[in-house]
């Protein structure tokens, strides 16, 4: 008696684009309630910051880049614990073995997920500028140079917002776990910002090396040269710096969970 068996299918070899594995990324943003509420409470956040800030006083802050820069730093307070959860959801969520058995080159998630946190900043960007437009149309007061320097101020904005979130990102693939990155970005930060605007000897450093100093002039608007190597210097070391040490762990080590 013969018995026949099906010949087993062959296993996918080829790899998905990385504009695919972005886009799962992004419908895992807010797959969760967690995400969904998140943002929602980001586009809160930048429409009333936009209408607090074009309807006090002082009347010559009722400017498209003071507007647009107000609301930019108050979203982007947010938008680093959105960058924390694109990462550490595949281990808070027990989903890292199934994506890294199904995407073997660990390296394309994180870039992924990098890349994802970057297109979020940008439609973040997007909210903070059609908020602050609408509001500044709605409460025009006749003041001249109402919309002057609006491009840049745009270009100021994304900028900013990308840092912020792949700050998050770098955090999360640091820790890999919610709680952890959170508190490490909250506290982390506001400690070292107080530590170098306290004490003067480290005023110097806070310049170079504080993301709420050196990053906060593309939010002002306040750009040079020298600002412009004070937002890279400080890039590298909290954006890089925890990527490249925590990108190693999860390049290297087993996944567990």
């Amino acid at each position: 008696m013969t018995t026949l068996y099906a010949p087993a299918p062959a296993p996918m070899t080829t790899a998905p684009a990385l504009a695919r594995l972005v886009w799962i990324e992004l419908r895992k943003a807010v797959d969760t309630r967690a995400g969904r509420w998140l943002l929602v409470v980001i586009g809160l956040v930048a429409a009333g910051t936009a209408v607090l800030t074009a309807v006090t006083k002082p009347a010559g802050n009722h400017n498209l880049p003071h507007v647009l820069g107000n609301t930019s730093q108050l979203v982007a307070i947010l938008l680093p614990v959105l960058g924390i959860l694109l990462v550490t959801s595949e281990w808070s969520q027990h989903t890292a073995l199934t994506t890294f058995t199904l995407v073997p080159r660990r390296s394309r998630i994180i870039a992924a997920k990098a890349a994802a946190g970057a297109v979020l900043a940008a439609a973040a960007t997007v909210v903070c500028i059609a908020v602050s437009l609408a509001v500044l149309a709605v409460a025009d007061h006749g003041q001249s140079g109402l919309w002057q320097d609006g491009g840049r101020a745009f270009g100021y904005a994304f900028v900013f917002q990308v840092l912020n979130v792949l700050l998050g990102v770098g955090f999360g693939v640091l820790c890999r776990s919610t709680p952890a990155a959170v508190v490490a970005y909250f506290v982390i930060p506001t400690a070292w910002s107080i530590l170098t605007g306290t004490v003067s000897a480290m005023a110097a450093t806070g310049r170079w090396l504080d993301p709420s100093t050196a990053w906060n002039h593309l939010a002002g608007g306040t750009v040079t040269a020298t600002t412009w190597a004070q937002v890279a210097t400080t890039a590298a070391a909290w954006i890089a710096l925890p990527a490249v040490v925590g990108g190693w762990h999860v390049l290297h080590r087993p996944v567990n969970a």
